[in-house]
């Protein structure tokens, strides 16, 4: 039995307002999860492939692709952002094949009704989706009735068979290494640039208001098991696999949440990479579980720069609306141990959070300046459905219960109206730069020249919408730049990149 995944990789983001569509951000990233459906599937003797869509296409062309592959079974990849576009494509591909349609992935975990009352779905997977579609797969290549199957809705003649969640899978050690190869590494942007993405656990473990993670984990029987990890020696074989898949990485991009630090898992596995694959590679890690034990052993094994999420310096948002239990302190130290051991490090922010106004953005600037981050994000919060936020949003009337998922849609409070949440978004990191400069004077005079600032800052009468016009002028020319770099000259874009960074042949190994 054949199966076609379709990816949809791209944003379209549309004017809450008039419904124009103002832009395309053209995508190219790999997805884990397809690739270890992928493997699940050919292991036990069936066809798989992949339309990666990192753009938009025309009808004709979906259509034409679709027909090509002819495939018993098509898959969509449903992400929340990209969902208004699959109920598109879902109606495309009906008109081209009569073969049923699934959706999987976020979207439809975590609003299953939703995305099984879209036109031309057949059927969801909620969770996770490797025995459960390997489990369909087999019962309709079998010609079985699969109506019952664990974790799989089925919409029939109007009836939806909504089945249970299957429990996690507890040793995912047991899945195969993941299938690399279903991706072209051309449509990559990260192999592009010579880096391979890595996801070596599944689920995390904390319960952030803003993320729909604690969601998602509730819907298993079995939710105390939901944050899982491949063994070390399981580790180092997914990433000999890629590397053989791709033999031009030089660079590896670790994207779980956090790496293990617990029962020796961080130690052995530094240990095994050192010997055995050697190349510099980035990590996501929490504040407050950062040691200078932790930060050795990664720096040891060629960690370069390290990431981490401090979204608000507002202790009150931070720790009530958030729900992040980090303190202040911790962050600070965290940023710290990384400075004295070489490593670089970025700051995960977030601007116009509820309840949040001009003078709790500015806390979260101050913060910035003084864990003096290498670089420092802000995005505008963007209120995700079946979220705890969302939801507190919501109550509020701050945000719609219903919208379009392509919307830059914010939330609308009277704290930090529209002018003044773009202002602190383009001009974080501006500030940041004023405010860390001030800290280095001395005392007297920088407490002096710091309250003049926090005065400009938070005035009401700065000329806001002016000065966000300036700066998106400029983003976008920076942008543009860096883009194009990348695309026409990725060899000279890494080399200003290591620079930049501070990656040396000594620490490639």
């Amino acid at each position: 039995m054949k199966v076609l995944f379709v990816y949809p990789d791209y944003k379209v983001n549309v004017d809450p307002l008039t419904g124009r569509m103002l832009g395309v951000e053209e995508g190219g990233w790999y997805m884990e999860g397809v690739a270890s459906l992928s493997a699940v599937l050919k292991e036990h003797g069936h066809q798989v492939a992949l339309y990666h869509l990192t753009r938009p296409v025309p009808r004709e062309e979906f259509q034409a692709v679709l027909r090509r592959e002819d495939p018993d079974l098509l898959g969509f990849v449903t992400m929340t952002r990209e969902y208004p576009q699959v109920r598109e494509y879902v109606l495309w591909a009906k008109d081209a094949l009569d073969v049923p349609v699934i959706c999987g992935s976020y979207h439809p975990t975590t609003l299953p009704e939703e995305v099984i009352a879209t036109e031309g779905v057949d059927m969801i997977c909620r969770g996770e989706g490797e025995r459960a579609l390997l489990e369909l797969v087999e019962r309709m290549d079998a010609g079985e009735d699969y109506r019952d199957v664990m974790s799989i809705w089925v919409k029939e003649n109007g009836v939806i068979h909504r089945n249970p969640v299957r429990p996690l899978i507890e040793d995912i050690d047991e899945l195969p290494l993941p299938d690399f190869a279903i991706f072209d590494p051309h449509r990559l942007i990260s192999t592009r640039i010579h880096t391979g993405v890595v996801i070596l656990s599944r689920g995390c473990p904390y319960s952030c208001t803003y993320c729909s993670n604690k969601k998602m984990r509730d819907i298993y029987p079995n939710k105390n098991r939901y944050s899982r990890f491949h063994s070390p020696e399981y580790s180092i074989e997914y990433l000999k696999k890629l590397l053989s898949t791709y033999p031009d990485i030089r660079y590896l991009n670790f994207r779980d949440d956090i790496l293990p630090w617990k029962g020796g898992w961080l130690q052995r596995f530094t240990e095994l990479y050192r010997r055995e694959i050697g190349l510099p590679f980035i990590c996501n890690y929490r504040a407050n579980l950062v040691t200078p034990e932790v930060v050795r052993l990664l720096r040891e094994a060629g960690c370069y720069q390290m990431f981490f999420g401090v979204e608000s310096g507002n202790d009150f948002i931070r720790n009530q609306v958030l729900n992040r239990h980090m303190s202040r302190e911790k962050i600070v130290e965290a940023f710290r141990a990384c400075r004295e051991a070489g490593i670089k490090t970025v700051a995960y922010n977030m601007v116009g959070l509820p309840f949040e106004d001009k003078s709790k953005v500015l806390d979260t600037i101050k913060l910035n300046a003084e864990i003096r981050a290498d670089h420092s994000l802000s995005p505008i919060y963007y209120p995700y459905p079946d979220t705890v936020l969302f939801e507190t949003a919501v109550e509020r009337g701050w945000v719609p219960p219903v919208y379009d998922y392509r919307e830059d849609r914010y939330v609308d409070q009277p704290t930090l109206p529209r002018d003044q949440l773009y202002f602190a978004r383009y001009y974080f990191r501006p500030f940041v730069r004023i405010y860390r400069f001030l800290g280095g004077l001395p005392a007297p005079l920088g407490k002096a020249l710091e309250k003049g600032v926090d005065r400009v800052f938070l005035s009401p009468r700065l000329p806001h919408g002016a000065l966000v016009s300036l700066a998106r002028r400029s983003e976008r020319l920076m942008n543009g730049l860096k883009e194009g770099l990348r695309n026409v000259s990725p060899r000279f874009y890494l080399w200003l990149r290591d620079r930049v960074r501070g990656v040396s042949r000594s620490t490639e190994g």
